[in-house]
């Protein structure tokens, strides 16, 4: 194994979501031995080795109370930063998603106590050095950045469709 790696589920501003969450399954590639995993207590993590990419299924459990079904999201496991495609660097990789969850007509019940929470001390992960503090600036900078991008692909793609002599994806003139 060439690579220590930690999977986790924490709540927005890492605050503590364990009166939501009871337990989190993260579901691994076939060749890990026991590769589904539960956690049932904060911090929700999973930290093994290996030298694979791969989608990790993670499972968000909710209280019963909730009376909600399950949430399954998939996460790619990335080992190299998109800069370093070799891997030279042995700075660490931090690859997070965010992930809304919308209760919608939640049981009364659920809300209420949801609404009534207290927070809590959470749990630390155990990666937490290597994680930047929420940052509303960081955040729009990096939407920001990514519609940028996505603005200098769709220029691309225009370019080779009228190098081809189409106007549009569909290959009618407009």
């Amino acid at each position: 194994a060439s690579h220590r790696w930690t999977a986790y589920v924490r709540g927005n501003g890492n605050e503590d979501i364990s009166h939501i969450v009871q337990k989190v399954t993260f579901n691994l590639h076939p060749s890990f031995k026991d590769h589904v995993r539960k956690v049932e207590q904060q911090p929700y993590e999973l930290t093994e080795t290996g030298w694979g990419e791969f989608d990790i299924g993670v499972v968000l459990h909710f209280t019963p109370d909730a009376q909600e079904k399950d949430l399954e999201i998939f996460h790619r496991l990335k080992l190299y930063a998109d800069d370093d495609p070799t891997g030279q660097s042995r700075k660490p990789v931090v690859h997070e998603q965010w992930e809304e969850v919308v209760f919608v007509n939640p049981q009364q019940a659920f809300y209420q106590r949801v609404m009534a929470h207290q927070p809590r001390a959470r749990v630390p992960l155990s990666v937490e050095g290597y994680l930047a503090p929420p940052s509303e600036a960081a955040e729009l900078a990096a939407i920001q950045e990514a519609r940028r991008k996505v603005a200098q692909l769709s220029a691309n793609l225009r370019a080779q469709l009228q190098q081809h002599g189409m106007d549009s994806p569909t290959g009618m003139h407009m």
